[in-house]
Protein backbone atom coordinates (compact mmCIF):
# COMPACT_ATOMS: atom_id res chain seq x y z
CA UNK A 1 0.00 0.00 0.00
CA UNK A 2 0.74 3.51 -0.69
CA UNK A 3 2.34 5.19 2.61
CA UNK A 4 2.88 8.26 1.36
CA UNK A 5 0.09 11.10 -0.57
CA UNK A 6 1.95 13.11 -4.33
CA UNK A 7 1.18 16.56 -4.55
CA UNK A 8 1.42 18.52 -7.78
CA UNK A 9 2.12 22.30 -7.24
CA UNK A 10 1.55 23.43 -11.27
CA UNK A 11 2.44 27.47 -11.67
CA UNK A 12 1.39 30.41 -13.60
CA UNK A 13 2.46 31.40 -17.23
CA UNK A 14 -0.13 31.94 -19.26
CA UNK A 15 -0.15 29.95 -22.44
CA UNK A 16 2.89 28.88 -20.61
CA UNK A 17 0.90 26.55 -18.58
CA UNK A 18 -0.05 24.33 -21.57
CA UNK A 19 3.24 22.72 -20.97
CA UNK A 20 1.71 21.28 -17.57
CA UNK A 21 -0.41 18.69 -19.83
CA UNK A 22 2.65 17.01 -21.47
CA UNK A 23 4.10 16.71 -18.04
CA UNK A 24 0.80 15.32 -16.94
CA UNK A 25 0.75 12.51 -20.23
CA UNK A 26 3.97 11.32 -19.56
CA UNK A 27 3.24 10.87 -15.73
CA UNK A 28 0.31 8.75 -16.56
CA UNK A 29 1.78 6.70 -19.06
CA UNK A 30 4.62 6.08 -16.27
CA UNK A 31 2.18 5.05 -13.43
CA UNK A 32 2.66 7.87 -11.36
CA UNK A 33 -0.50 8.68 -9.48
CA UNK A 34 -0.95 12.28 -8.14
CA UNK A 35 -3.29 12.56 -4.72
CA UNK A 36 -3.57 16.13 -4.56
CA UNK A 37 -2.77 18.98 -6.97
CA UNK A 38 -2.23 22.97 -5.70
CA UNK A 39 -2.32 25.81 -8.93
CA UNK A 40 -1.87 29.16 -10.18
CA UNK A 41 -2.91 30.99 -12.57
CA UNK A 42 -3.25 29.44 -15.87
CA UNK A 43 -1.62 25.65 -13.78
CA UNK A 44 -4.58 26.52 -11.71
CA UNK A 45 -7.27 25.69 -14.54
CA UNK A 46 -4.86 22.45 -15.99
CA UNK A 47 -5.45 21.68 -12.01
CA UNK A 48 -8.75 21.80 -11.54
CA UNK A 49 -9.67 20.16 -14.90
CA UNK A 50 -7.21 17.11 -14.03
CA UNK A 51 -8.83 17.31 -10.51
CA UNK A 52 -12.14 17.12 -11.75
CA UNK A 53 -11.64 14.10 -13.45
CA UNK A 54 -10.87 14.81 -17.04
CA UNK A 55 -8.80 12.55 -19.18
CA UNK A 56 -5.34 14.17 -19.97
CA UNK A 57 -6.89 13.05 -23.71
CA UNK A 58 -9.79 15.90 -23.36
CA UNK A 59 -7.67 18.59 -21.79
CA UNK A 60 -5.54 18.08 -24.72
CA UNK A 61 -8.09 18.07 -27.01
CA UNK A 62 -9.48 21.61 -25.42
CA UNK A 63 -6.01 23.08 -25.51
CA UNK A 64 -5.46 22.26 -29.14
CA UNK A 65 -8.83 23.45 -29.96
CA UNK A 66 -8.50 26.60 -28.13
CA UNK A 67 -5.07 27.28 -30.25
CA UNK A 68 -6.94 28.44 -33.08
CA UNK A 69 -7.46 32.05 -33.40
CA UNK A 70 -10.98 31.98 -34.66
CA UNK A 71 -11.92 29.82 -31.30
CA UNK A 72 -9.85 32.33 -29.33
CA UNK A 73 -11.69 35.30 -30.65
CA UNK A 74 -14.84 33.82 -29.10
CA UNK A 75 -13.32 34.19 -26.03
CA UNK A 76 -12.52 37.88 -26.24
CA UNK A 77 -14.85 40.59 -24.57
CA UNK A 78 -13.43 43.75 -24.32
CA UNK A 79 -14.41 45.62 -21.09
CA UNK A 80 -15.70 49.08 -21.90
CA UNK A 81 -15.17 50.08 -18.30
CA UNK A 82 -11.31 49.62 -18.67
CA UNK A 83 -11.24 47.31 -15.49
CA UNK A 84 -9.39 45.30 -17.61
CA UNK A 85 -8.48 44.98 -21.37
CA UNK A 86 -11.16 41.86 -21.03
CA UNK A 87 -14.70 41.77 -19.59
CA UNK A 88 -14.13 37.71 -18.85
CA UNK A 89 -17.75 36.96 -19.08
CA UNK A 90 -17.11 34.69 -22.11
CA UNK A 91 -14.04 32.82 -20.38
CA UNK A 92 -16.68 32.87 -17.59
CA UNK A 93 -19.15 31.38 -19.51
CA UNK A 94 -16.29 28.79 -21.28
CA UNK A 95 -15.31 27.19 -17.84
CA UNK A 96 -19.43 26.80 -16.47
CA UNK A 97 -19.70 24.86 -19.55
CA UNK A 98 -16.58 23.04 -18.84
CA UNK A 99 -16.73 22.34 -15.12
CA UNK A 100 -20.44 22.94 -14.37
CA UNK A 101 -22.11 26.34 -12.86
CA UNK A 102 -22.66 24.62 -9.49
CA UNK A 103 -19.35 22.14 -8.85
CA UNK A 104 -17.50 23.01 -5.70
CA UNK A 105 -14.33 22.06 -5.07
CA UNK A 106 -14.74 19.60 -2.38
CA UNK A 107 -16.64 17.54 -4.72
CA UNK A 108 -13.80 17.20 -7.50
CA UNK A 109 -12.29 13.67 -7.90
CA UNK A 110 -8.83 15.00 -6.09
CA UNK A 111 -8.13 17.26 -3.31
CA UNK A 112 -7.51 20.74 -4.90
CA UNK A 113 -6.17 24.44 -3.96
CA UNK A 114 -6.28 27.72 -5.78
CA UNK A 115 -4.85 30.76 -5.06
CA UNK A 116 -5.73 34.18 -5.10
CA UNK A 117 -5.17 37.97 -3.96
CA UNK A 118 -7.39 40.60 -2.46
CA UNK A 119 -6.04 43.54 -3.53
CA UNK A 120 -8.23 45.00 -0.66
CA UNK A 121 -6.18 43.75 2.22
CA UNK A 122 -3.06 42.42 0.21
CA UNK A 123 -3.66 38.65 1.58
CA UNK A 124 -3.34 35.51 -0.04
CA UNK A 125 -7.14 33.77 -0.50
CA UNK A 126 -6.67 29.52 -1.16
CA UNK A 127 -9.79 27.82 -2.34
CA UNK A 128 -9.73 24.31 -1.05
CA UNK A 129 -13.63 24.73 -0.94
CA UNK A 130 -16.37 26.34 -2.51
CA UNK A 131 -17.54 28.12 -5.69
CA UNK A 132 -14.87 25.92 -8.30
CA UNK A 133 -15.38 28.37 -11.39
CA UNK A 134 -15.69 31.14 -9.17
CA UNK A 135 -12.46 30.11 -7.61
CA UNK A 136 -10.46 29.81 -11.25
CA UNK A 137 -12.09 33.09 -12.09
CA UNK A 138 -10.10 34.52 -9.26
CA UNK A 139 -6.69 32.90 -10.07
CA UNK A 140 -6.62 33.74 -13.80
CA UNK A 141 -7.59 37.18 -13.03
CA UNK A 142 -4.30 38.91 -14.11
CA UNK A 143 -4.25 42.76 -13.33
CA UNK A 144 -4.64 44.68 -16.65
CA UNK A 145 -6.09 42.13 -18.42
CA UNK A 146 -9.24 41.08 -16.29
CA UNK A 147 -11.24 43.04 -13.78
CA UNK A 148 -10.51 41.78 -10.12
CA UNK A 149 -13.21 39.46 -9.22
CA UNK A 150 -15.66 40.07 -5.96
CA UNK A 151 -16.28 37.20 -3.85
CA UNK A 152 -17.86 37.37 -0.07
CA UNK A 153 -15.83 40.52 1.30
CA UNK A 154 -12.75 40.01 -0.85
CA UNK A 155 -11.68 41.66 -4.41
CA UNK A 156 -9.52 39.13 -6.01
CA UNK A 157 -6.84 39.02 -8.51
CA UNK A 158 -4.40 36.58 -9.99
CA UNK A 159 -2.89 34.05 -7.75
CA UNK A 160 0.71 34.62 -9.08
CA UNK A 161 0.86 37.96 -7.71
CA UNK A 162 2.15 36.54 -4.19
CA UNK A 163 2.30 32.80 -5.11
CA UNK A 164 3.01 31.57 -8.00
CA UNK A 165 4.58 27.81 -7.36
CA UNK A 166 2.07 26.93 -4.20
CA UNK A 167 3.99 24.16 -3.21
CA UNK A 168 3.33 25.34 0.62
CA UNK A 169 -0.21 24.85 -0.25
CA UNK A 170 0.38 21.12 -1.25
CA UNK A 171 2.21 20.76 1.69
CA UNK A 172 -0.49 21.75 3.80
CA UNK A 173 -3.36 19.80 2.25
CA UNK A 174 -1.18 16.53 3.35
CA UNK A 175 1.57 15.75 0.52
CA UNK A 176 4.52 14.23 1.46
CA UNK A 177 6.38 14.53 -2.16
CA UNK A 178 5.53 17.45 -3.52
CA UNK A 179 6.15 17.46 -7.68
CA UNK A 180 7.06 21.32 -8.22
CA UNK A 181 6.60 22.84 -12.48
CA UNK A 182 7.46 26.18 -13.01
CA UNK A 183 6.54 27.36 -16.43
CA UNK A 184 7.14 30.77 -16.65
CA UNK A 185 9.81 32.76 -17.83
CA UNK A 186 12.95 33.62 -15.24
CA UNK A 187 13.51 37.25 -16.38
CA UNK A 188 17.02 36.91 -14.79
CA UNK A 189 18.22 33.96 -17.06
CA UNK A 190 16.08 34.07 -19.99
CA UNK A 191 16.34 36.47 -23.00
CA UNK A 192 12.44 37.37 -23.73
CA UNK A 193 12.36 39.73 -26.96
CA UNK A 194 11.81 43.34 -25.23
CA UNK A 195 8.95 43.71 -27.60
CA UNK A 196 7.01 39.96 -27.11
CA UNK A 197 4.55 40.86 -25.51
CA UNK A 198 3.42 43.39 -27.45
CA UNK A 199 3.76 41.51 -30.62
CA UNK A 200 0.19 41.62 -32.64
CA UNK A 201 -0.46 37.47 -32.84
CA UNK A 202 -4.12 37.66 -34.73
CA UNK A 203 -6.30 38.33 -31.60
CA UNK A 204 -5.68 41.62 -30.23
CA UNK A 205 -2.94 44.03 -30.12
CA UNK A 206 -1.81 45.28 -26.65
CA UNK A 207 -0.54 48.48 -26.17
CA UNK A 208 3.17 49.34 -26.57
CA UNK A 209 3.60 50.23 -22.99
CA UNK A 210 2.28 46.58 -21.87
CA UNK A 211 6.16 45.46 -22.38
CA UNK A 212 6.80 47.67 -19.59
CA UNK A 213 4.27 46.31 -17.81
CA UNK A 214 4.84 42.42 -18.57
CA UNK A 215 8.39 42.46 -18.00
CA UNK A 216 7.93 44.38 -14.17
CA UNK A 217 5.32 41.39 -13.45
CA UNK A 218 7.71 38.58 -14.59
CA UNK A 219 10.32 40.16 -12.15
CA UNK A 220 8.52 40.80 -9.35
CA UNK A 221 7.14 37.30 -9.62
CA UNK A 222 10.33 35.73 -9.85
CA UNK A 223 11.72 37.38 -6.91
CA UNK A 224 8.72 36.21 -5.04
CA UNK A 225 8.97 32.75 -6.09
CA UNK A 226 12.39 32.42 -5.41
CA UNK A 227 11.57 33.80 -2.05
CA UNK A 228 9.24 31.24 -1.46
CA UNK A 229 11.40 28.51 -2.52
CA UNK A 230 13.62 29.60 0.49
CA UNK A 231 11.35 28.65 2.72
CA UNK A 232 9.05 25.90 0.81
CA UNK A 233 10.97 23.02 -0.78
CA UNK A 234 9.40 20.98 -3.43
CA UNK A 235 11.06 17.27 -3.20
CA UNK A 236 11.46 17.78 -6.69
CA UNK A 237 11.33 21.18 -9.38
CA UNK A 238 10.95 21.18 -13.03
CA UNK A 239 11.11 23.80 -15.00
CA UNK A 240 10.17 23.13 -18.82
CA UNK A 241 12.45 24.59 -21.24
CA UNK A 242 10.03 26.86 -23.33
CA UNK A 243 11.31 28.91 -26.27
CA UNK A 244 11.43 32.61 -24.31
CA UNK A 245 9.38 34.34 -27.36
CA UNK A 246 6.49 32.35 -25.94
CA UNK A 247 4.69 34.66 -23.57
CA UNK A 248 1.72 34.26 -21.48
CA UNK A 249 -0.61 35.96 -24.31
CA UNK A 250 0.22 35.19 -28.04
CA UNK A 251 1.36 31.34 -27.12
CA UNK A 252 -2.11 29.88 -27.04
CA UNK A 253 -1.60 29.24 -31.15
CA UNK A 254 1.45 27.02 -30.10
CA UNK A 255 -0.13 25.21 -27.66
CA UNK A 256 1.29 21.73 -29.41
CA UNK A 257 5.01 22.60 -29.16
CA UNK A 258 4.35 23.84 -25.51
CA UNK A 259 2.45 20.67 -24.46
CA UNK A 260 5.63 18.76 -26.26
CA UNK A 261 7.97 20.97 -24.17
CA UNK A 262 6.33 19.59 -21.36
CA UNK A 263 6.80 16.05 -22.11
CA UNK A 264 10.19 15.92 -22.72
CA UNK A 265 10.58 18.08 -19.18
CA UNK A 266 9.15 14.93 -17.89
CA UNK A 267 11.15 12.10 -19.65
CA UNK A 268 14.66 14.47 -19.03
CA UNK A 269 12.78 14.15 -15.30
CA UNK A 270 11.83 10.86 -15.42
CA UNK A 271 14.40 8.43 -13.15
CA UNK A 272 14.00 11.11 -10.65
CA UNK A 273 10.37 11.06 -10.76
CA UNK A 274 10.35 7.40 -10.72
CA UNK A 275 12.65 6.82 -8.04
CA UNK A 276 10.69 9.32 -6.06
CA UNK A 277 7.62 6.66 -6.59
CA UNK A 278 9.22 4.19 -5.29
CA UNK A 279 10.43 5.49 -2.38
CA UNK A 280 6.64 6.45 -1.52
CA UNK A 281 5.73 2.14 -1.44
Amino acid sequence: MRNKKIGLALSGGGARGLAHIGFLRVLEESGIHIDLLSGTSFGGIIAAAYAAGFSVDFIEQEALKLSKVRELIKLIDVNPARRGLMEGNKVKEYMTRLFGADRQIETLDLPLTLNAVDIKTGKEVVFSQGPLVTAIMSTIAIAGIFPAVRYKDYLLVDGGTLNNLPINHARAMGANIVIAVDVQIDPHHEKMPYQEATKPHGLFSLPEYFSDFYRTQLIMVNELKEANLKVHHPDILISPKISPDINMFSGFTRASEIIEVGKEAAREHLPELLELCRNDT
